[in-house]
């Protein structure tokens, strides 16, 4: 093999003084017989040179492939004796550069390739990939290779990002930051609390600007171990806010829209009809029965003075779930199901039932006319329908006014990304009811802020907001005060916790693929540390 030099030193370029004894192949392995030219070794222990052998024995190393095969090292190791009276070690085996590492059946580069492996697809995942590789790499031993990376190293932070992340959403809670100058995340603590949060900017008294969103434990923390930092509210998260406000405003001002949905004509019923559901939507019939009875369940429980978490018990829902039954209307409930789970004539009920009231009581006319508009059902079904008008069984069905969501959705966005439908409809709505006039104007003008960083207007916004606003858009004005110089930063400066909210996302990626039942120390691992 000694021909053939140059082809070994493709396979190993950063080893030097290894010699190839012979190559063989046994059953689809390329076995391959290798030794060190060296004279010596160092002492691991006091450094010094050894030279004076004391014996030989034989290690297999797997090998990076060649050719589709598997690779295996049999390596010739020396053991030599350690001169040095000083050291308490008295004999030392050889271990090459590059190639070697203590008590590891794998080269170096193997043992890389593995931990790549492992941080781009995890355990049981990487044990599957690397058998078509072909390395073998049981799923212990990839998350072995991966706990064995260092945690990278960073000279100090100077602006630093900080958000919340879920081990189990709703109940335990850790803490990722990020240097928001390189954008990558320099640690993850065990929880959220304030006093976590302190001890780890103790630490690091080089940081000068953080961002977080509008968690008091963060602010708290800063606070406390470093009141002179400059702190940076999100930008994303007052947008949020703002668009719950306005969805709550929305909302509480539904009975004014319904009165100008009754007083529609035909023909904008007709506009409105929204396009047709997938063909195999089920039927809501059920959905409808469960929601009517869960809303009469807990609302008795709570005129009986029950609490949320009391029903929640009881009932076996979700606390959440409570509180929306004992907070939302029942036919708003009803119109949300229906949405959900649409008919096929559901959404043409409007049509028929403001048809109907006009005098248009013939079902076959009926049928015609939302044929023309897109109806597949059978006749048969709008005669069913006609029949409960008749009969006064009917359920008004307020599916053609627009939801809070929608609305709000219509009011956050840039106006010259919105459809010609959906600013009609916008303009009616607004048209309809002045307070929802008032609180696009506020919403506008608050975004406007934010997008240009023009938080020099803020204090104006808020006293506007504060004088005109309806109580929603009041509440949002008087929480900014509760944290203002960091809301100001955020609409001033340049930072943004954009690059925090994109490695929390990166986090349930890993979470969801690799994490499971295993330990904070391996999260924190997987988080943390580069492809090799």
């Amino acid at each position: 093999m000694g021909d053939e030099p140059w082809f070994w030193d493709l396979e190993w370029p950063d080893v030097e003084g290894l010699a190839v004894d012979a190559v063989e192949i046994v059953d689809e392995v390329v076995c391959v017989d290798v030794r060190s030219r060296k004279l010596l070794t160092l002492c691991p222990d006091c450094g010094a040179d050894a030279s004076r052998p004391h014996s030989t024995y034989r290690r297999r190393l797997a090998d990076r492939p060649i050719g589709g095969r598997r690779v295996v090292l049999r390596l010739r190791v020396r053991r030599f004796f350690c001169d040095n009276g000083a050291c308490k070690r008295r004999t030392i085996a050889e271990q090459i550069e590059h190639l070697t590492a203590p008590y590891r059946r794998r080269t170096q580069a193997v043992s890389r390739l593995v931990q790549a492996i492992g941080l781009a697809v995890g355990g049981r995942a990487g044990a599957k990939l690397a058998a078509y590789l072909p390395v073998r790499a049981s799923r212990s031993q990839i998350l072995r290779e991966v706990r064995s990376l260092p945690d990278p190293s960073f000279d100090g932070v100077r602006v630093l990002g900080i958000d919340e992340f879920a081990f189990r959403k709703g109940h335990t809670y850790g803490t990722v930051l990020i240097d928001m100058e390189t954008r990558r995340p320099i640690d993850l603590l065990p929880d959220r609390a304030a006093d976590t949060v302190a001890a780890w900017l103790a630490k690091h008294p080089e940081v000068e600007v953080v961002c977080r969103d509008r968690s008091s434990a963060f602010s708290q923390a800063v606070n406390r171990v470093a009141p002179d930092t400059v702190q940076v509210a999100d930008r994303w998260h007052l947008l949020h806010s703002l668009t719950r406000a306005v969805e709550r405003t929305a909302h509480a001002h539904r009975p004014c829209l319904r009165k100008d949905f009754d007083a529609a004509s035909p023909e904008r019923l007709l506009a409105l009809i929204e396009p047709a559901p997938p063909p195999d939507d089920p039927p809501d019939s059920q959905i409808i029965a469960r929601v009517r009875q869960w809303h009469k369940d807990v609302n008795d429980r709570r005129d009986r003075g029950e609490n949320l978490s009391a029903i929640s018990r009881a009932l076996r829902l979700d606390r959440k779930t409570v509180r929306r039954y004992a907070t939302c209307d029942l036919d708003d409930l009803v119109a949300s199901a229906r949405d959900r789970r649409p008919e096929i004539i559901a959404r043409f009920k409007p049509y028929i039932q403001q048809r109907f009231r006009t005098g248009g009581t013939n079902a076959a006319q009926l049928y015609r006319e939302i044929r023309e508009q897109g109806y597949r059902g059978s006749r048969i079904t709008v005669r069913t329908y006609v029949a409960t008008l008749r009969a006064g069984t009917a359920v008004d069905e307020p599916r053609a006014v627009p939801s809070p969501r929608r609305i709000a959705a219509w009011i956050m966005r840039r106006p010259e990304v919105l459809s010609s439908g959906e600013r009609a409809e916008l303009d009616r709505v607004l048209d309809t009811c002045p307070d929802l006039a008032a609180t696009a104007d506020l919403a506008r003008a608050f975004t406007g802020i934010v997008r240009e960083r023009r938080g020099c207007e803020l204090a104006a916004w808020t006293t506007r907001a504060l004088a005109d606003g309806p109580k929603p858009l009041q509440g949002f004005a008087a929480f900014l005060h509760n944290d203002w110089d960091a809301v100001v930063n955020g609409l001033t400066l340049q930072w943004s916790s954009g690059a925090v909210e994109g490695q929390v996302t990166r986090i349930k990626l890993i979470k969801r693929r690799s994490y499971g039942r295993a330990s904070f120390a391996l999260l924190r691992t997987f988080v943390l540390a580069q492809p090799p």
